[in-house]
């Protein structure tokens, strides 16, 4: 059986890959923010320290993070189904793609600092989710 999407387990999961693909990350420079991921209604609050994620938690307090990405479910899930099938987002559904171009993924931050934050380490996070690729998901 898979990991549920959305869930803690599969960010969990997501974390320790991090630390199981550490040149990988370390190749894409440093990353220390924390951050949001909207599912719907759900948050789940994400930390990255230096070239790994730290901790993945249900919840958080939205203006203790940098900026949280926005998308219903089905977006989230498109994007993934795109992330194992070519082995990483395909162009169409990288988080850059999706935020900047329709808007279709919102982007939220209280301050120009947490704007800049997403975009200095969109590489890193782009990769944390393209690990889902190792992953076998219920989506």
């Amino acid at each position: 059986m898979g990991l549920a999407f959305p869930s803690l387990e599969f960010f969990e999961a997501l974390r320790k890959r991090t630390l199981e693909a550490h040149d990988r990350f370390e190749k894409l420079g440093y990353c220390d923010t924390s951050f949001g991921v909207r599912v719907g209604d759900q948050l789940y609050s994400i930390a990255f320290e230096v070239y790994e994620c730290v901790d993945v938690k249900a919840g958080g307090d939205p203006a203790r993070l940098d900026f949280v990405i926005a998308a219903p479910p089905e977006l989230w899930r498109e994007m993934l189904q795109s992330i194992v099938r070519s082995g990483g987002a395909d162009a169409a559904h990288t988080l850059n793609t999706l935020t900047h171009l329709g808007d279709v993924m919102k982007l939220e931050y209280a301050d120009a600092e947490g704007h800049d934050r997403f975009y200095r380490y969109m590489a890193s996070i782009q990769e944390f989710f393209d690990q889902a690729r190792h992953l076998e998901l219920e989506l």
